[in-house]
């Protein structure tokens, strides 16, 4: 853009202040606001003090500060300061007349600032800076004016004209459209109208519109990802672009099958191969000749649709179950989603039928049901699959369809059962039972049904070889399980029929059993009676009658000596038998009624009630002893119980815990001592018992169980410990022993004790009664065994110092602590730190220390000293030795030689073979003499070392002696 002042612009600041109007204001009033004020101000843009214009100094008279200044054209809005009234010319962008209100509170009053602003272009742009691309729809013209200076900005209300004559029918205001008007150089001009006295303005524009890059329009290319992709493996890329520009160059992201820009072949079975389906775009991009326009690009999408392959399953339905059909497919061909899926059924006996279902296929698998209404029964229908697209997400898939089809058979089995009434047989009908073939059965089938009852209980029974003939039987469920009024629940299974996955059921209805008519005997006292009411109560007939009958019979003659007959419609009745003129006697009453009516599910119309009473039926009282004794132990562990008591009675006896109790205690109760039970009979003829009781007082006598402050006493095995050996406590006369809690054998006294048995102990009196409760001891003998050694000879290093301690180490088990002695007969144990003696025998001896006890035996053990490894102790032989009195290195000897070699000869020589000393373990060390007597000589001499070892040679060698 060029920015330069245009010649026929004459800068200026022109200010007109017209005073209009004549007003009067009071003295307080005057020069509150000022006066109204109009100004000119032209070429605002060579002005920069025009930025800070001060309204309030524009105003006439002399107003006052403190007011507020505002403006009723909204664009003027944030130019200007409300409190100071300073306003920014260059902030109003549109020329023209501009008016700005002062209002002071302080007097209500109000002056106005107006302006004529006139106008600003902006500069020319004409140096080739203005520059758009064919693809712009609307260009902003207003883009290329203005100025380089900050917030110098060009009015808008200006009209825009094309110059260039092929750009007129593109500009509509200041929009030009480049993409219509194609490329080429087109010239503008901006003209800002005259305002007041301040000429218009004009700017020029040469606007240079640079061709778009046009990548052409790509095509798309489907394939299935199972096809034969072989005759795409070099496809041209740009075979699959129409009206491009050549100069382009492709992209992709992700395949690698572009090495390079100059790249436009791709192999789409490689993709295939490598990344399954997808959808995958290469782009061909074409750069601009000009920064103004951007790169454009168009997208050649391969589309390598995902395929169904798989296979379809199904089972055999029971009509009105989901016809559910499941599918399991290759899921590396076809993506998880939702799909709509198109299917066909064919019935064996039907027309095709078709629909669409939405399905959910993830990881391979899914299901959908078949719609009932193109289903037909008791023949196979088969389902294939027709179609699928993706529904949830969107996309698309492949038309090939490789799903293997399924077949099915909707079965319409039934069970029947009619109303039953309760307790009665209830007869069940099967229908339309297939066979394997899926033909109507005509063999035998063993089925087995469950039958549920209103209150949840089940019944399961299985009939064997049921018959069938055309798909249809019948069997029967038993009246015992008819016992419950209501709903019922009947499911049946079959067996070597055609599979199918629902359950053959029915619900059924069991009327309840009528009620009956209810007849009572009450007897006054069955054992001396005098009156017997007979009640009656049955529901009202609706149809039938009740013919009541009671009478009398003595039970030994079978007489009747009492009889009645009434006719009973229903309701109640009570009525009052007199039987105190009869003789004394045993008697039965009976009460009978038959109905005759018609209600259904009765079952039973005969009904009848007995009772039997006694006339003067009382018994004696019992026989027996007032106080009996009895010994506990000579019974169970319950002890003497009431049948024990000794008495005779007339008849059978009933026990009491009082003389007035009135229940009845059971004959197994265990006696108590120094406790009464009273004894009664009863008549088991007319069932009356007597008004008297035999009083028996029970005394129990029971030794007191022997005690023991040590029911696990402890022995040592060699102290042949027996029962005798036991401390027990008693108050009775003896002690006897038992091998059992209760009964068991009786032991003697002299029993010798093994370790872990129980022993049981009872306390016996004079009388010979034995306490029923026996005291359980169980002894520990504790044996101690003789010590295992690994080894009966020890051999060790006597350079280690070994000690007592370390002949522990042949104990083959160390289940005991460890005493060593140096003899069979010692009592005093040589301590572990005593270090071995050599060529001694040692005795050893197991000890318990938590029990005490000692091994009847000990176990031998020679020890040893000399299994050294010379190499391990640095055995070495001196060179030399100074036998010159000064009490160091005086002696010639061998260290160690006696621990390791103990049974070595040490033979010195001089150079002539003299032997001048013979050495062994008692004499190990040569003091330099010749055989102890003269004084060898400085010099030479020689040893000979006979190790007398397995595995050592002699050995010989030189030594120096120097006084």
């Amino acid at each position: 853009m060029t920015n330069q002042n245009k010649m026929d612009r004459i800068p200026f600041f022109l200010l007109f202040i017209i005073f209009f109007g004549v007003h009067t204001f009071s003295q307080a009033q005057t020069g509150c606001a000022g006066s109204d004020a109009l100004l000119t101000i032209c070429n605002k843009d060579q002005d920069p003090s025009l930025q800070n214009f001060d309204l309030f100094d524009a105003l006439n008279d002399t107003p006052l500060t403190g007011g507020i200044w505002s403006t009723s054209n909204p664009a003027n809005f944030y130019a200007f300061d409300r409190t100071t009234g300073i306003v920014n010319l260059w902030k109003i962008l549109n020329s023209g007349t501009h008016t700005f209100t002062y209002t002071n509170d302080a007097c209500g009053e109000s002056a106005n600032v107006t302006i004529n602003l006139g106008g600003y272009s902006g500069e020319d742009n004409i140096d080739g800076s203005a520059n758009a691309c064919s693809n712009e729809i609307e260009v902003n013209m207003h883009r290329f004016l203005g100025s380089e200076v900050a917030d110098k900005i060009q009015d808008f209300n200006g009209l825009w004209e094309a110059v260039t004559p092929e750009a007129v029918n593109f500009l509509e205001r200041n929009i030009f459209n480049a993409f219509g008007a194609g490329p080429g150089v087109y010239e503008f001009t901006y003209t800002v109208a005259a305002v007041a006295t301040c000429p218009s303005e004009q700017s020029t524009v040469i606007l240079e519109v640079h061709p778009s890059p046009n990548p052409g329009t790509g095509l798309s290319l489907a394939v299935c990802v199972t096809d034969d992709l072989s005759a795409y493996r070099n496809l041209n890329l740009n075979s699959y672009l129409a009206a491009e520009d050549a100069n382009g160059t492709w992209s992709e992201s992700g395949t690698g099958q572009l090495t390079d820009l100059s790249d436009n072949t791709i192999n789409v079975e490689e993709i295939r191969d490598n990344f399954g389906y997808g959808i995958y775009n290469f782009n061909y991009t074409v750069y601009p000749t000009h920064p103004v326009c951007d790169e454009q690009f168009s997208t050649v999408a391969i589309s390598i649709l995902p395929t169904l392959s798989g296979s379809l399953e199904s089972l055999n339905y029971c009509i009105g179950s989901p016809y559910t059909i499941d599918i399991t497919y290759d899921s590396t061909l076809l993506p998880n989603g939702r799909y709509q899926m198109g299917y066909l059924v064919d019935p064996a006996d039907g027309l095709v039928r078709a629909e669409d279902v939405i399905i959910t296929l993830t990881n391979g698998v899914g299901s959908f049901d078949v719609n009932p209404s193109l289903v037909s029964t008791n023949v196979y229908n088969t389902v294939s699959i027709s179609s699928i697209t993706g529904f949830l997400p969107l996309r698309s898939v492949c038309t090939t369809i490789d799903v293997s089809e399924t077949t099915f058979l909707v079965s319409n089995s039934q069970i029947q059962i009619a109303e039953a009434c309760q307790d009665t047989t209830i007869p069940v009908q099967i229908l339309n039972i297939l066979d394997t073939t899926a033909s109507l059965t005509n063999s035998p089938h063993t089925i087995t049904y469950t039958l549920t009852a209103p209150d949840g209980g089940t019944t399961t029974e299985t009939i064997e070889n049921l018959a069938f003939s055309a798909g249809a039987a019948t069997f029967e469920i038993a009246a015992e399980h008819a016992g419950q009024d209501g709903e019922h629940e009947v499911m049946v299974t079959i067996d070597n029929v055609l599979d199918v996955t629902c359950n053959l059921q029915t619900l059924f209805n069991v009327i309840a059993t009528p009620d009956a008519i209810t007849l009572t005997l009450q007897v006054d006292n069955s054992c001396n009676a005098t009156e017997i009411n007979v009640l009656v109560a049955a529901p009202i007939l609706p149809d039938g009658i009740y013919n009541v009958t009671y009478d009398v019979i003595e039970q030994n003659t079978g007489t009747v000596v009492i009889n009645n007959t009434i006719a009973f419609a229903g309701g109640t009745a009570d009525y009052q038998v007199d039987v105190a003129p009869l003789e004394q006697g045993n008697y039965t009453i009976s009460v009978r009624s038959i109905q005759n009516d018609t209600t259904p599910c009765r079952t039973i119309f005969e009904y009848e009630e007995t009772e039997n009473f006694a006339i003067k039926g009382i018994p004696d009282i019992p026989i027996g002893e007032s106080n009996q004794t009895f010994c506990i132990s000579e019974y169970d562990t319950n002890g003497p119980t009431l049948e024990n008591l000794a008495f005779t009675a007339s008849g059978d006896p009933l026990f009491y815990a009082t003389e007035t109790s009135t229940d009845i205690l059971s004959i197994s109760t265990p006696l108590a001592h120094n406790v009464a039970y009273f004894i009664s009979t009863i008549n088991n003829e007319n069932n009356c018992e007597g008004t008297q009781r035999l009083r028996v007082l029970v005394s129990l006598t029971a030794p007191i169980t022997p005690t023991t402050s040590n029911a696990t006493p402890f022995f040592c095995g060699g102290d042949a410990a027996t029962l005798a050996s036991v401390d027990i406590t008693f108050n009775e006369t003896a002690i006897a022993w038992y091998d059992a809690p209760v009964n068991g054998n009786l032991l003697p006294a002299t029993t010798l004790l093994e370790d872990g048995v129980s022993y049981y102990a009872a306390s016996e009196n004079s009388q010979g009664c034995r306490s029923s409760e026996r005291l359980l001891l169980t002894p520990t003998v504790f044996t101690v065994t003789p010590l295992s050694l690994t080894s009966t000879e020890f051999d060790i290093c006597g350079l280690d110092k070994p000690t007592i301690s370390d002949l522990n180490n042949l104990a083959a088990f160390e289940n005991y602590e460890i005493r060593w002695y140096d003899s069979l007969e010692s009592t005093s144990a040589i301590s572990e730190t005593a270090l071995l003696i050599p060529n001694t025998m040692y005795y050893a001896e197991n000890y318990n220390e938590d029990t005490g006890c000692i091994a009847p035996n000990r176990t031998a053990i020679t020890i040893d000293l000399s299994a050294c490894n010379p190499e391990d102790y640095d055995f070495f032989i001196p060179d030399g030795f100074s036998p010159n009195g000064d009490a160091s290195n005086d002696r010639y000897f061998i260290p160690n030689i006696e621990k390791i070699f103990p049974a070595f000869q040490l033979e010195i020589k001089n150079r002539y073979g003299r032997t001048l000393f013979m050495g062994n373990i008692q004499n190990p060390a040569w003091d330099g003499t010749i055989k102890g007597n003269s004084i060898a000589p400085n010099g030479v001499y020689f040893y000979i070392i006979h190790y007398n070892k397995e595995g050592f040679e002699p050995k010989q060698g030189r030594l120096y002696l120097n006084r």
